[in-house]
């Protein structure tokens, strides 16, 4: 049963309908064999037992006649104007008698040759063989009546034998037309219990195949409901992810409980999920690097001179329309002597000492930018040339007190401006510059406002 979870679900469905064609076919085949068999004795019926309940009923007569008859050969004398004598007529009758029993021993003995008796063979037997005894009984009794007809004159007891003897015949016939009833009833039970057993077989074979139907439709549609909103939902949140520009959510990997086809191509759809989200998450770090590198500069990590002149642009945009920025430029003072004195490693250190102290003290709205080689600016939004000016001075008093083993004393000179109207890149750039040139031409390690 394990194996047949496990398998691929077309083998399911394949292995479901050979089951439902299954039980069809035995419907089939049920229906076939009832049918033949209904038919056998719907035949039979026609052939025997019918003609049977006919002759019963002609038999019946006929006794009642016969027994009319034995009486008026009691009353011969008064019966003078019958158009038959009651010899004649008693003669008529047995004849008649005869001929519907040879009738019905025709009937039977056809049957039972061509092999149409499909049930109750014996009791046809048993019939045959009553009828050959009526047929002696009634040879013997014709044999006595007429010897006492022709003595002309009979005694009372004779009569009483012939009564007696007449009776005899009434209770074999009887017991023959009982037999015969006996037969023709128990056949139509018998028919009628086949017909209810076929319909009630046939229902419950009929109600089995649509059970079974009805289960592999809604297993199949359960299957696929379950494991398409699976592949749909994966889907869905490959989309979401692609529009709003974010790593795919890793699925999670269950164990599947079946493995058939959707199964598989559900794992597959998780597998290439899975790729794509470490694909995407690997390209935004690329895109990060690749920023950082275009924004970036490399030995310090400040803001580069590209980075500048995009946002210096964008302030100067905002400005125009009545926001305020400054600038402070600043160098290293004598860094070539640092160069000179302890080489260019030494010189590099300086460069990332004063990025990563001057970093640490701005807003998160400022940013530090290395236009070239020692020479850096800082970038002041919504910040006055007096403010700016203060935080300036309040980095060089820093920088100017650092004292770090590895590195040699270094300073810092400032030059301060503030954005002016009709200031554009190169303008505002050239009066900080101007700024910076007085503070070194005044002793450097000082704050310029310009």
């Amino acid at each position: 049963m394990q194996q047949w979870f496990n398998a691929s679900l077309q083998r399911k469905i394949s292995g479901l309908l050979v089951v439902l064609l299954s039980f069809l076919f035995v419907v089939i085949l049920y229906s076939i064999y009832k049918l033949k068999l209904i038919d056998a004795e719907m035949h039979e019926v026609a052939e025997i037992d019918v003609p049977l309940t006919e002759m019963v009923s002609e038999l019946e007569m006929m006794q009642l006649k016969q027994h009319l008859l034995i009486e008026q050969f009691r009353l011969r004398g008064d019966l003078a104007k019958m158009a038959l004598e009651p010899e004649q007529a008693f003669a008529a009758q047995r004849d008649g008698l005869r001929l519907i029993l040879s009738k019905a021993e025709q009937v039977l003995t056809k049957s039972l040759q061509q092999h149409q008796v499909r049930f109750a063979a014996a009791e046809h037997q048993q019939i045959l063989a009553s009828i050959e005894q009526f047929h002696q009984q009634s040879d013997s009794f014709e044999q006595q009546l007429k010897l006492a007809l022709q003595q002309g004159h009979t005694a009372e007891e004779q009569w009483l034998k012939f009564e007696k003897e007449a009776a005899n015949l009434d209770q074999s016939i009887v017991a023959i037309l009982r037999q015969m009833e006996k037969l023709t009833l128990e056949a139509s039970r018998y028919t009628d219990k086949h017909e209810n057993e076929f319909m009630l077989v046939n229902t419950g074979l009929g109600l089995c195949a649509f059970v079974i139907g009805l289960y592999l439709t809604f297993y199949i549609l359960q299957i696929f409901r379950q494991r398409i909103g699976r592949i749909q939902a994966e889907i869905k949140n490959v989309h979401q992810s692609i529009e709003q520009g974010e790593p795919i959510a890793s699925p999670v990997f269950h164990e599947p409980q079946h493995r058939d086809e959707l199964t598989e191509l559900e794992h597959d759809l998780k597998m290439m999920v899975q790729r794509l989200s470490v694909e995407i998450s690997n390209r935004q770090e690329i895109e990060q690097q690749l920023m950082a590198l275009a924004t970036r500069d490399k030995l310090t990590g400040a803001y580069n001179r590209h980075k500048w002149d995009e946002q210096l642009s964008m302030e100067l945009s905002l400005a125009e329309r009545g926001s305020v920025f400054s600038i402070a430029l600043l160098d290293v003072d004598f860094f070539k002597k640092v160069n000179d004195q302890f080489g260019h490693h030494a010189g590099d250190k300086v460069l990332q000492s004063l990025t990563e102290h001057i970093s640490r003290r701005l807003r998160k709205t400022d940013s530090l930018f290395r236009l070239g080689g020692e020479e850096f600016v800082i970038l002041l939004p919504q910040q006055k040339a007096e403010a700016a000016c203060q935080l300036a001075e309040m980095l060089r008093q820093h920088i100017a007190c650092l004292d770090q083993p590895d590195l040699p004393k270094f300073t810092v000179s400032f030059g301060v401006t503030q954005y002016q109207p009709q200031d554009d890149e190169d303008s505002i750039l050239k009066r900080a510059d101007h700024a910076l040139y007085q503070a070194k031409d005044m002793g450097r390690n000082r704050v310029q406002l310009g």
